[in-house]
């Protein structure tokens, strides 16, 4: 009996010590277990922080707050933990806390987390720093986009010289709370002409916080020489502004460029200007502007032509003033501007006229303007094409067609009954003006909407002055023995004189238009008829159309042929019979006799 109690208590001794030793290890290793730091502080913006975690037991993480993270959330012994917290959505501090439980450990460890919140305002990187923009890019590319970031609502300004920097974006309204949104604002800017640099500037005011202001510097242009060097480069640098679709070898000499001519010493010029530029042409090409601005630099340019716009039906282009500025070196005689989507000139362009003897604005969309070409804007000017001033060749009945339709350039002879209720924007004067230009040796209007009725002898006299008649000595003078005296007596000198309207025109086209009525004397016997091929170019107006009275155009009284005058309604004769000088050997190009 004494051996068993003896035993037991050995027994329960051992056993004791054991456990005493056991917990005592628990609590060592427990004891261990360790954060490197307690706290921890992130920006608004939020990120990620390194918390190393030491010790051999297993552990894992909790939180309540659904912005941060812990990765990993759980292990055994030491690791590293990333602390992800997210941005903040408030503007005051925020606050979190991260429980770290251990295996052995009666409390948890705690991280804080302290995140900063957003102040209200606008934000730019590097707000600091000069913004540098381009001098010129292509259409569709002059723009600049500024990235930023807002809490705020804000409003955006921009002072510039001549409005060259435009804000054209509408600015949001901010409804996100406190947490900063990027934007992206676009600025638009002209392309500096001028060889010195610009300088502008943005501000953006935000509803709460100070403005943010931003310095901008726009580059010089180029600088384009008055030498031969110089008329290169403004080519290249004009066609390249305007897409064009052939192009010139810019390594190749200039005399072999296609379309370029170039002063030679037989032309007679001063020898500073051999080798510059004569003449050029522009074709083919795709732009919604003006003619670049390096057109100014063709100082020495007899001929300029630009025809051959894409898509010239849909553009509406306003010509800027720089073509106008050669007129200071009175070289330009002849321009065309053809099939490029023009609607309106600049208001100087009548300083061309001081020069020019050619000028063909054919194929655009002139809704109006033109009547600033006339006689006493351009004395010496010769030839005058306007051929197809409308935007659409389908047009074909006015009656259809409502006021404030853009079709074209409208306008009447002033002349015919039934066409008091045209549109507002119907010219009534334009043509008048043009029967009055005695100076003119070609005018070409085809394919034109314009409507009325040629005016007779009688209405033409009050156009261009009852003063403005035939004579003898003009016809012996100008005609010579094509045209004698007994022939001049049947028509041009009979009744005091017939009128004198466009005596020198050499080719005149009115053909593929909206005129109706009768087909006066002053044009029946104009001694220039023949040269005018009137049945082509006079005569056929345009196919199965109405004019804006609901008539179908035409003429009336349009002759069998230059031999026959019998349905006229005229007792002159034939226009061979009263000129029979000028009648040609071969049979006239009119319907057959």
């Amino acid at each position: 009996m004494k051996n068993n109690i003896k035993y037991f208590v050995t027994g329960l001794f051992s056993v004791l010590t054991l456990c005493f030793y056991s917990c005592k290890e628990d609590d060592e290793i427990a004891s261990e277990f360790s954060l490197d730091k307690e706290e921890i502080a992130v920006g608004e913006n939020g990120g990620i922080e390194i918390v190393n975690v030491g010790g051999n037991v297993k552990w894992q993480t909790t939180t309540d707050a659904t912005w941060v993270r812990v990765v990993p959330s759980s292990g055994v012994g030491a690791a590293s933990c990333e602390i992800q917290v997210d941005s903040s959505v408030v503007a005051d501090f925020r606050n979190a806390e991260i429980q770290f439980m251990a295996q052995g450990l009666a409390a948890p460890k705690i991280l804080k987390v302290v995140q900063a919140g957003y102040a209200k305002g606008v934000f730019v990187e590097n707000a600091d720093q000069e913004i540098v923009i381009e001098n010129s890019a292509e259409y569709g590319k002059r723009y600049y986009d500024l990235q930023m970031t807002a809490n705020t609502n804000f409003s955006v300004s921009v002072t510039s010289e001549g409005n060259w920097l435009r804000y054209k974006d509408k600015v949001p309204v901010y409804d996100y709370g406190d947490r900063p949104r990027t934007f992206t604002q676009r600025f638009e800017w002209d392309i500096n002409v001028s060889e010195t640099e610009r300088t502008a500037q943005i501000t953006i005011t935000p509803a709460e916080g100070e403005p943010v202001v931003l310095q901008v510097r726009q580059k010089s242009a180029p600088k384009i020489t008055d030498d031969r060097a110089g008329d290169s480069l403004a080519l290249l640098s004009i066609y390249k502004s305007m897409n064009g679709m052939l192009g010139w070898n810019d390594g190749e000499n200039m005399m072999y460029w296609d379309g370029v001519e170039l002063w030679k010493a037989t032309d007679g010029v001063s020898k500073d200007m051999i080798g510059r530029v004569k003449s050029v042409t522009f074709r083919l090409f795709e732009t919604y502007e003006s003619l670049p601005y390096q057109v100014r630099y063709l100082k020495t340019a007899r001929s300029i032509t630009f025809t051959g716009n894409a898509n010239t039906f849909i553009k509406s282009i306003k010509l800027g003033p720089e073509i106008c500025e050669l007129a200071q070196y009175n070289n330009l005689k002849e321009l065309t501007i053809s099939a490029y989507g023009l609607t309106a000139l600049p208001d100087n362009f009548k300083d061309l006229g001081k020069n020019l003897e050619l000028l063909d604005l054919s194929s655009n969309n002139f809704e109006d303007g033109l009547e600033v070409i006339n006689k006493a804007n351009f004395p010496k000017l010769k030839v005058l094409r306007l051929n197809k001033i409308n935007r659409y060749d389908t047009t074909k009945d006015l009656s259809q067609v409502a006021d404030n339709d853009t079709i074209g350039f409208r306008w009447y002879t002033g002349f015919g009954e039934g066409f008091e209720s045209l549109p507002a924007k119907t010219n009534r004067t334009f043509f008048k003006n043009l029967l009055q230009w005695d100076t003119l040796e070609e005018l070409s209007l085809t394919m034109s909407l314009l409507q009325g009725e040629l005016p007779s002898d009688e209405e033409v006299r009050n156009i261009v002055g009852a003063d403005k008649v035939y004579t003898w000595d003009y016809i012996s003078q100008t005609f010579g023995d094509t045209i004698k005296l007994e022939d001049a007596k049947k028509y041009l000198l009979a009744n005091g004189g017939a009128p004198m309207v466009w005596p020198k025109m050499k080719s005149l086209s009115l053909n593929l238009s909206f005129l109706t009525g009768k087909l006066p004397k002053w044009l029946l016997y104009h001694p220039y008829l023949a040269y005018w091929n009137p049945y082509s170019m006079i005569f056929q107006q345009e196919l199965s159309a109405i004019n804006s009275n609901g008539d179908k155009v035409g003429f009336s009284n349009e002759p069998t042929s230059l031999s026959n005058y019998s349905n006229t309604g005229y007792t002159e004769g034939s226009y061979y019979e009263v000129y029979p000088g000028r009648k040609p050997d071969y049979e006239d190009s009119g319907a057959t006799e």
